[in-house]
């Protein structure tokens, strides 16, 4: 899976990681998370928020993709509220940015 998922195109990579349908853990392990409808929406909008934060310019799908890795990776530890998830993810925009664009 662990290479399904970096073979995949960018927006499938996007699609499953908002979806929580799968994410790599720090060892490469592939990880099934199972998240509420509700909490999915959470993530969700909180990706849209955080997303409103990068500069049109550098809002790329790889950034998107990165963002939505570090909510799910917060979520996966159990911060699930979305004030919680808009800042685990914006602590992470510098670093994303720098590595991405």
């Amino acid at each position: 899976m662990e290479s399904f998922l970096a073979a995949a195109p960018i927006e499938l990579q996007v699609a499953a990681l908002i979806a929580g349908a799968l994410i790599l853990n720090d060892h490469r392990e592939v990880i099934v998370p199972s998240y509420s409808p509700e909490l999915i929406q959470v993530m969700r909008a909180a990706l849209d928020e955080v997303m409103t934060r990068i500069p049109l310019d550098q809002a790329t799908p790889s950034v998107k993709a990165a963002v939505a890795e570090c909510i799910l990776k917060a979520a996966a530890t159990g911060q699930t509220s979305y004030d919680g998830l808009i800042a685990a993810a914006s602590e992470q925009i510098q670093t994303i940015l720098s590595m991405l664009v």
